[in-house]
């Protein structure tokens, strides 16, 4: 078996968030003011995803700070202005050649966007990808998403598993089932941690941003560098903990983490193994499990001692006996 280091403590990582809003589309405060926000808040990289209108904003950039050229379609819906309905984040990919020209920015898009039956998703799915774009599969639990339409669509690179605002709002955040099914069906993506913020006042008790984010591991503060990075599953996602390394060594997949009251490892088919200090109560920060070859993947989730967690991108237990 492989040894593999997924994320090294000895290397950077760089703080994100893919997911948020603007005055372009339903955003209480300009791009200029979101952005100052987030670099208040110590991160690297963000996308100002708007509703159906793309953004590039290189101007932002300094040495310490990228924004990601990006967008989120939506108003994809079986039946007009009803849920469920199909929300896309879009993330442009600078490390390949598009089949059609890239969107500029703030080109608009139609809305609502038709819906000419059950393969309306993929078409849009499709699109996004032909102009150049990674795409990941936003709040399915808030937009009552199938579990089957994990399986039934493809060429999504990543599902939102933590949404901050529709915990913030409607307490329906949580996406790793979603994941999980996706996965147990033979799927390979990844999992996105991401605030889909609107308002970004600081002095608010309960702030609507800077609840979700992940912390990718580039080989540089670059939109390419980033973009590869999560398109390896380089990152990991939080509303909280920090994970420090992830690696398979000898046999065992281990991690170190901050502080935290459980570890769990999620495996399948078999279960993983759960740790807690359970008789102390003190916290954790490592724990490991020795991987059976018959293992389809492993991810692992770190839940600290306010229920906040931090959730691993999933080991391929086939890609570490090649």
């Amino acid at each position: 078996m492989k040894n593999v280091i997924y994320l090294d403590a000895g290397k950077a990582m760089y703080k994100g968030n893919l997911h948020l809003h603007t005055t372009w589309s339903d955003g209480a405060q300009p791009a200029e003011e979101v952005v100052e926000a987030f670099k208040a808040k110590g991160y690297h990289f963000i996308s100002l995803s708007d509703h159906d209108i793309y953004t590039r904003t290189e101007d932002f950039d300094t040495e310490h700070f990228i924004t990601l050229p990006g967008t989120e379609r939506g108003e994809l819906n079986p039946v007009a202005d009803k849920n469920p309905g199909y929300h896309f984040g879009a993330l442009d990919d600078p490390t390949v050649e598009p089949e059609l020209a890239r969107y500029g920015h703030l080109e608009k898009f139609p809305t609502p966007v038709p819906w000419v039956g059950d393969h309306s998703p993929q078409l849009l799915i499709d699109e996004l990808r032909a102009h150049g774009n990674l795409v990941v599969f936003n709040h399915p639990e808030w937009h009552l998403t199938r579990f089957e339409d994990m399986v039934k669509y493809d060429r999504f690179f990543a599902v939102e598993i933590y949404n901050h605002a529709t915990e913030w709002s409607t307490a329906s955040s949580y996406g790793a089932a979603y994941w999980d099914h996706a996965l147990q069906n033979g799927k390979r993506i990844f999992g996105i941690a991401a605030d889909d913020s609107h308002v970004h006042e600081e002095g608010w008790a309960i702030p609507e941003f800077g609840g979700g984010w992940i912390r990718a591991q580039a080989e540089s503060l670059t939109q390419a560098g980033v973009i590869r990075s999560l398109k390896e599953g380089r990152f990991y996602s939080s509303s909280g903990p920090e994970i420090h390394d992830l690696r398979v060594e000898d046999g065992e997949l281990k991690i170190r983490c901050s502080p935290c009251k459980f570890i769990m490892f999620k495996a399948f088919p078999q279960r993983g193994p759960f740790f807690g200090n359970f008789e102390s109560g003190k916290p954790l920060t490592e724990a490991s499990m020795e991987i059976e070859e018959d293992m389809a993947y492993i991810r692992v989730e770190c839940i600290d001692f306010e229920g906040k967690v931090a959730w691993t991108n999933p080991v391929f237990i086939a890609d570490l006996l090649e």
